[in-house]
This record gives C-alpha cells, sequence and structure tokens, in this order.
C-alpha cells in the first residue's frame, strides 16, 4: 500500500510526520491500519524482524499525541528501551519525549510533562507504585518484545503491568509487538487486541545447517577451507566480503571463538582498516581506570576485525563494538544470544555455533523461539536482498533435531511464569498498596485478568499463601475482609523489593540496634543474602572454602530465614564489594573473583539500590543508618572511609582523591586552602578550574558583582 493511498486513513498530523520517511507501507503496517490502528483499536502484530512493526507502534504513539493523550512505550531490556528513544527522539524531534530506566526507588514528578515516556517494563512497574499520579490522560501503551511473557525473569513483571494498565488506563489502546508467535491468537484475546499475524520480511531469509562441510538448505555447498566448522564457513564468508553476527551460547565459548576467527581475517584487513581499527581497539581498551584482562582481550581480538559480545563487558565497550560493526569496520561479532533481542544490529549472515547450553538438568537444546529469534537478525533491509541463517549442525543427532526442531518445526508456545511464589507474593502486595481492590475477592478477580489464568491455571491457592505470609509479617491487614496495606507493606513496595528481602533486611536491622553498631562487611553479606541476587556463580571449591570462614564470622544476617548455600555464596559477593570499597580496581576484582566488569557493575548498580532500601527501613524501624549511608557513598565511588569527604566535590574521583590524600590533602577545609597553581599541578588545569570554582563559588560570585 503507498502512502498516498492511505492518506484519508491516516489523523493529518500523523501523515505530515511519516510522509517523508516512507513511501509505501510493508504489509504488517498496511494490515494494521486496515484493522483500525488510527480509529484506537487495539493491536497485537506478530511479524518476523525488520517486517515494520517499530513504525506500527510509532503510528499508533503519534496518532494519541496529535489527539491530546500520552503514550507509553514499553520494552524489557534497556539497550532496547534507550535504542527506541534515540531513534524516536531524531525521527520526531517536536514529540515531546522522555526515557525513564534509573532508580526502582524513585520518584518521577517530571513524566507527567512529557508526550512520550520510554520506558523498560521493571521502571515501569515501579512509576505506578511511586509516581501513579503523574500518569494520566495515557491514549496508547505499546509492548515491544512482547512475546517474554514467557520469560521467567521478566515475564511475570510484565504480565502484572499489562493486567494493571488495563485496569488503570481502561480506554487506553494497546500494540503488542513481537517476533512469530506459535499462540497468537491466545495472547491476543487476553489483550483484547486484532491479531495482524504475518510471515513477511523484507529480506528473503534463507536457513542453511552446516554439517559435515557441506551447506545444505537450498542449493547445498560444499566448503572444504579447513576442518573446523566455524572457521570453514567463516573463511568462506570472508571471500565473499560479508559481515556475520555468530551466536555462541557461554560467555567464555564467545572469547574463544572470536580469537579463533580474528587469526584468519587479520592478514585480509588493509591498511586503512588496521588503522582505524587500532583507533577503535584503544579506545574499547582504556575505558576502565585500568585496563582489565578482558578489555585486553576484546582490544586484541578487534584489531584484527572481529569482537565479542556479552554481558561481561561494560556498556560504553558493547556500544562501541555494535557502531564499529554497523559501518562495516568489525567484521563479526561473537555473542551471546541477548543480543539477539537486546538491540537492532542485522547482519547478512547469521551464524549460531551451538544448539546446546547448560541447563538445570545439564545439556539442553535451545528453544526454537530463542533459535528464531537469533535467525531473525540475518539479511539487513535496505542493503540485502537475502539473509543466510545457518545453524551448525557437530553429528548426524544435531543434524536430524535441527531440521525437525529448528527448520522444519514451529516456535514453543507462549506460557506465562507468573506462578512462582516470588511473583504471587510481591504483586499481591502491590494490589493492596495501589488499593485498588479491598476484600479477598476482588483481589482473586484481579488476578483471574492474568495470562496465566486465561490459560485456565488457579492461582487462589497461592494467593491464600502470599496473604497469609503477608498478614503474618505486618505487610497487609485484614480488617474485617478489608484488606489494606501497613506503612511497612506500603514502604517494602515503594523499595520494590520481594517482601520476603523485606523480611530478611527488618531481621538485620533489629540484630542492628541490639549491637549498636555494623561491620561494613556484615552490611554487605546481608544485602547479597537476599532473594534480588538468586543467582550467585561459585565453584565447590570456593564454596567449601568460604564455608569455613563463616565458621569464623560474626555476621548478623538471620540465618534461618535464608538457605544456606545462599548464605555461604554470599561471603564471597561480600569479599567482591569490600575489594571495590578497598579501592581495588577492576581488574584486580576480575583476576581474584573472575567476575567480569560489565557483572561486576550491574551487581553495583542492584547493591546500591539495596543499601538505600536496607537504610529507609532502618530509619522506618527507629535503627541508625549513618553506617549504612556512609557504606552507601563508599560502594558509589569505590573508596576507604577517608576519602569520604574529599569525593564529596565534583569531579573528584577515587583516584584523584586517593592522589590529593597522598599528599596531605584530606578535607575540604585544606582542598580550599590550596592554591589554583598547585591543584592544577596535582589535578590538572580543567579539572582544577572545576574543583576551585565549586569551593570558591561564593568569593567569585562576590568579586564580579
Amino acid at each position: 500500500m503507498k502512502i498516498q493511498d492511505a492518506e484519508n486513513h491516516i489523523p493529518k498530523p500523523v501523515y505530515d510526520k511519516i510522509k517523508d520517511k516512507i513511501s509505501e507501507f510493508l504489509p504488517p503496517q498496511a494490515a494494521a491500519i486496515k484493522k483500525g490502528l488510527f480509529n484506537g483499536e487495539s493491536i497485537l502484530v506478530s511479524a518476523p524482524t525488520a517486517s515494520g512493526k517499530t513504525l506500527i507502534g510509532e503510528m499508533a504513539i503519534l496518532n494519541a499525541v496529535s489527539s491530546g493523550k500520552k503514550a507509553i512505550y514499553v520494552a524489557p531490556m534497556r539497550a532496547l528501551i534507550s535504542e527506541k528513544f534515540e531513534d524516536f527522539t531524531r525521527e520526531y524531534p517536536g514529540v515531546k519525549s522522555a526515557l525513564s530506566m534509573g532508580d526502582y526507588s524513585e520518584s518521577d514528578s517530571t513524566i507527567g510533562s512529557h508526550d512520550v515516556l520510554f520506558v523498560s517494563t521493571e521502571k515501569l512497574d515501579s512509576l505506578l507504585r511511586n509516581s501513579g499520579n503523574y500518569l494520566t490522560n495515557v491514549g496508547c501503551i505499546v509492548y515491544d518484545e512482547i512475546h517474554l511473557l514467557t520469560d521467567i525473569e521478566r515475564g511475570p513483571t510484565l504480565e502484572f503491568l499489562i493486567a494493571l494498565n488495563k485496569k488503570i488506563f481502561a480506554s487506553a489502546q494497546i500494540i503488542g509487538l513481537s517476533a512469530t508467535i506459535s499462540n497468537a491468537e491466545d495472547i491476543a484475546s487476553w489483550l483484547g487486541c486484532k491479531l495482524v499475524k504475518s510471515d513477511f520480511r523484507p529480506v528473503k531469509l534463507v536457513k542453511k545447517v552446516y554439517f559435515d562441510g557441506e551447506l545444505l538448505g537450498g542449493k547445498k555447498e560444499i566448503l572444504n577451507n579447513v576442518e573446523d566448522p566455524l572457521l570453514n564457513i567463516v573463511m568462506d564468508l570472508i571471500k565473499k566480503q560479508k559481515q556475520a553476527l555468530i551466536f555462541s551460547q557461554t560467555k567464555k565459548s564467545t572469547m574463544s571463538n572470536a580469537k579463533l576467527i580474528s587469526n584468519v581475517i587479520a592478514p585480509k584487513l588493509s591498511a586503512d582498516e588496521k588503522k582505524t581499527l587500532n583507533k577503535l581497539a584503544d579506545e574499547i581498551l582504556n575505558v576502565l581506570e585500568r585496563p582489565t584482562s578482558q578489555c585486553e582481550q576484546i582490544s586484541d581480538t578487534v584489531r584484527m576485525g572481529v569482537a565479542f559480545h556479552h554481558a561481561g563487558l561494560v556498556n560504553k565497550q558493547r556500544k562501541l563494538i555494535e557502531r564499529g560493526f554497523r559501518n562495516g569496520l568489525i567484521k563479526f561479532i561473537v555473542a551471546t544470544p541477548t543480543l539477539a533481542m537486546g538491540v537492532n544490529l542485522p547482519a547478512n549472515t547469521v551464524i549460531i555455533s551451538s544448539i546446546y547450553r547448560y541447563g538445570e538438568y545439564g545439556s539442553e537444546s535451545l528453544p526454537a523461539l530463542e533459535i528464531e529469534q537469533m535467525l531473525g537478525r540475518a539479511g539487513r533491509p535496505k542493503y540485502d536482498k537475502e539473509g543466510t541463517a545457518i545453524i551448525i549442525a557437530r553429528n548426524e543427532r544435531d543434524l536430524d533435531l535441527i531440521q525437525k526442531k529448528y527448520i522444519d518445526g514451529e516456535v514453543e508456545p507462549i506460557i506465562s511464569k507468573f506462578n512462582s511464589e516470588i511473583a504471587v507474593r510481591k504483586y499481591t502486595l502491590a494490589l493492596a498498596c495501589l488499593e485498588l481492590y479491598r476484600s479477598k475477592e476482588d483481589f482473586d478477580s484481579f488476578f483471574e485478568t492474568l495470562f496465566i489464568s486465561s490459560l485456565g491455571v488457579d492461582l487462589k491457592e497461592k494467593t491464600e499463601e502470599a496473604m497469609n505470609f503477608l498478614e503474618e509479617h505486618d505487610f497487609i491487614l485484614d480488617e474485617g475482609g478489608k484488606i489494606s496495606a501497613t506503612r511497612l507493606g506500603k514502604l517494602i513496595n515503594k523499595l520494590y523489593l520481594d517482601p520476603y528481602t523485606g523480611l530478611v533486611l527488618m531481621s538485620f536491622v533489629e540484630k542492628m540496634k541490639e549491637a549498636g553498631s555494623v561491620d561494613p562487611f556484615s552490611i554487605l553479606h546481608v544485602l547479597f543474602c537476599t532473594e534480588e541476587f538468586r543467582f550467585i556463580r561459585i565453584s565447590q571449591s570456593e564454596f567449601q572454602k568460604y564455608e569455613e570462614e563463616s565458621y569464623t564470622l560474626k555476621l548478623l544476617t538471620n540465618q534461618n530465614l535464608v538457605e544456606y548455600d545462599r548464605f555461604v555464596s554470599a561471603i564471597k559477593m561480600a569479599h567482591i564489594i569490600g575489594e571495590w570499597i578497598d579501592e581495588k580496581n577492576e581488574r584486580n576484582i576480575e583476576e581474584d573473583y573472575k567476575v567480569l566488569p560489565g557483572e561486576f557493575y550491574v551487581t553495583i548498580e542492584s547493591i546500591r539500590w539495596l543499601i538505600y532500601s536496607l537504610k529507609e527501613l532502618s530509619k522506618a524501624l527507629g535503627g541508625k543508618s549513618n553506617d549504612i549511608a556512609k557504606l552507601s557513598t563508599r560502594i558509589k565511588y569505590g573508596v576507604r572511609e577517608d576519602l569520604l569527604p574529599l569525593i564529596s566535590v565534583p569531579e573528584i574521583g577515587r583516584v584523584r582523591g586517593r592522589k590529593l590524600y597522598s599528599i596531605g590533602i584530606k578535607g575540604i577545609s585544606e582542598l580550599k586552602a590550596t592554591g589554583m597553581d598547585k591543584l592544577s599541578h596535582i589535578l590538572g588545569s580543567k579539572i582544577a578550574g572545576k574543583v576551585y570554582y565549586y569551593l570558591h563559588e561564593k568569593d567569585v560570585q562576590k568579586k564580579l558583582i
């Protein structure tokens, strides 16, 4: 459908914004318009990657804004929602948009002043708890990657949020976006949406299987470069001057495969490419205070035109790698599967190096839905007529499984993961705090609106258990059948904590009050004992080491409330953050504890949220919070206690602070008494100028007057 043919069906403010961007609507877009996109009809779009789903969401948003309403764009991953926000603000600069992904416990009174809010799933959930009064007049909500309802981590939050939003914003248009869903009809029915289901792809996708030196699928190709399957395919792509995304299942395998590939690519690079790659590699190498061994490894492979990409990299490194790939400088990225749903990074060719990963029951084949997400990255719109997706079969058993499950088979249906004890407990309290429902029957009626209930699962027994737990621990009150949240329950909900985490932290506060004071290690230990850190990686030998150490430690964590394995494993994590606040750098931590920088900074972010929560609980329960507040600042900056006065000054972090301290400048008064010349010598003229102005701002302003 040409855009001019649809002009009469599109509101003029929307038409004017999109008419110069596209000339023709793709089939899913045309179908959405015919099904009432601009008439407020809620629509679920199930279509392959790059089939135009994003524009459908954008048109619904623009339509809502043009009619005086507000819109919300929700996506499950920070990288994805950040990318969507950047793209939208670049394409539609006149629309007042905001991005919100920060602290789960913060309130934001500014969100109501924007036309469009781009927000992660968890952040929107927390905003409804803390800033719900500012979210009004919502006319459209777009849920991107809605198939993640089936994700055990993100799914329950998304499911609760959708059900809640249907209640709070009952008249808002819902737009659900996803790649192929086998049971899309079930989800559309639950959402109350019309369904647009399409197999259309702007770039044809050809699926192939590599086995024993041959590419099977369509025209058979024989590759006889080398024996190693991955290297054999890569060498063929180098000859054809093709870029590729290669998916490996572990961080370790992404790194080893990137190193393997880089050795065959390096000789093929031109002098100009090598020069530009060296510049990019240096930038990637030096993003941290001191490069870690991982920084050195990634910069080494980037110099040769290859990169690995996983959660162990810090965000800036990932961004640099993605940019290098988009501009054609980096020829191959070897990534873990999270890249498939994290950012929009298509490639001419996608290779899946293994169909297995280690799961609860040992080695397990990947879900077809996950494989389909990865394969969908093959083919770049505007550049390729055809994208190639290759799955490597290592033996005949793999070959048979790949053909049946991933080539000929259908993706698994989307099922709910809401029936976990944690999810039911957390969202029962959330409902009580929202005060939308008062009786147990009302609560049951809400849970019956969840996707899981539409699939025939009865949650009544679990909600009953959750209510008993919440009432027993004074998070809710049941007064003659009328349910309400207590002051403590409201605080736990506002802090975005699992109520069981609240129980563990409250017990710690009571012990801390009895003890009078508490050492930082004990505080760190209890934070890592919470439900928010369910997966702590620890080897058998490490466990034995920390178990022996636990006998000698005087910890205030109530061991009766914490699983024994978690109690012991938390000691390792407390040591890691302990090293950080003792001013060890990321390299030391990586070498001593095998924790990669990206993982480390995610841990820091989570622990800062939890220590803030502990501080607020301590204040609410009449405990002291000074020790907790000091530790919170030390974690933020990674410093010993003696640097706290200095790092309160902007631009002075752990490195500059320690440098000043070592020459006798230990506090604000001494820093203020230091002349500009000396400061410039120590800190450099640019930083010294900022520090000097901050310290003498009032004096400078007086002189100006």
